[in-house]
């Protein structure tokens, strides 16, 4: 298992890009992650806001299950309000982390790749669907400090 720093590491991250909604219509955002380690679990969360006319904030709490020794894939479960509970696994595949994810019902499928470019910068890309609808997509820079 290559060596990563996002998730593999407790520590808090800075978030700048760009998320589109199901219309096509861009926003910046800002924002940070920040991920602790416990023996039982590890927690990942998140907090987006879009910049400009119209600002909002999106939060996400992941609970993370540790990757068993020797592992490269785990699970994940993470619940919003508009959604509701999302279960998703973590796969480390060479330089990126691959996250797919539904929610209970299967209505609501997605994917995220985070993509290691050196030990404090990644770029994470992925999408949300309603089933063949797409909700939103983004693309995320994000830098330890």
């Amino acid at each position: 298992m290559q060596e990563h720093s996002f998730l593999l590491r407790e520590g808090l991250w800075r978030a700048e890009g760009e998320f589109i909604d199901g219309a096509g219509t861009s926003s910046a955002v800002e924002g940070e992650a920040h991920i602790r380690h416990y023996p039982e679990k590890w927690i990942y969360e998140g907090v987006l806001r879009t910049r400009g006319a119209k600002p909002a904030e999106h939060r996400t709490r992941y609970e993370i299950q540790p990757f068993p020794p020797g592992n490269f894939a785990t699970g994940w479960t993470s619940s919003s309000a508009s959604i509701g509970t999302l279960h998703g696994r973590f796969l480390i595949v060479g330089d990126a982390i691959l996250s797919v994810f539904e929610s209970a019902t299967g209505r609501y499928r997605g994917q995220d790749t985070l993509l290691r470019r050196d030990e404090r910068r990644y770029s994470a890309r992925g999408a949300l669907f309603d089933g063949p609808k797409l909700l939103s997509a983004w693309a995320i820079e994000l830098t330890q400090p």
